[in-house]
């Protein structure tokens, strides 16, 4: 009798993570366009969406990969030689975005928004992109369905971080700009909500 495959432990936790990721996107998606549509005090959805994102990669940084440091068996340094290591580097390192991210999100309203701030979010939002680009995962060697997906993730990163510097252009004047980063992360979202294995 085939075993199903959401019953290996493993794919089970990869689920809840990339699940998890998701919804917290859909939050913050929905956050910023909540704040772009005026229906929250600007302090406080800068505040929400601040402390979101730094939840968000903390989050990422503590729970992804159960192995390994800081909450598995193994100690920082043991990590790095596991059989995911590389995993492990690479969910670390990713989890530093959105913790840019809300650096980012809470410093933007208390300096003047300049083509510089808006570079740096961008730059956050493209390396995502990057990552997600030549993520690996180690039980899918080859280009699969798990690969397509996380390539479909980058892609919306890259959408991201273009919605990101669209919206510090004053010779860009589309009535809709303002919306294209929250429908990015909204649709970053639900793919991760709706990921498989």
């Amino acid at each position: 009798m085939l075993k199903d495959r959401s019953e290996d432990p493993d794919i089970a936790y990869s689920l809840f993570m990339h699940h998890s990721s998701g919804i917290a996107l859909l939050a913050l998606g929905l956050l910023v366009l909540l704040g772009r549509l005026s229906l929250l005090p600007s302090e406080l959805t800068t505040i929400l969406i601040g402390c979101t994102w730094l939840a968000f990669g903390m989050f990422v940084f503590i729970k992804s990969d159960p192995e390994g440091w800081p909450i598995g068996p193994a100690g920082f340094l043991q990590s790095f030689s596991m059989p995911t290591a590389g995993e492990w580097i690479q969910h670390k390192l990713l989890s530093l975005i959105p913790m840019l991210l809300g650096v980012y999100s809470v410093s933007v309203r208390r300096v003047s928004p300049n083509m510089n701030v808006a570079y740096w979010a961008a730059g956050a939002a493209l390396l995502g992109g990057i990552g997600l680009m030549i993520h690996q995962h180690l039980g899918h060697p080859d280009f699969d369905l798990v690969n397509l997906q996380h390539r479909i993730f980058a892609l919306t990163a890259f959408f991201i971080a273009g919605g990101l510097l669209l919206e510090r252009r004053g010779a860009v004047a589309w009535r809709s700009k303002p919306f294209f980063v929250p429908l990015g992360i909204m649709i970053l979202g639900l793919q991760l909500t709706l990921y498989v294995e």
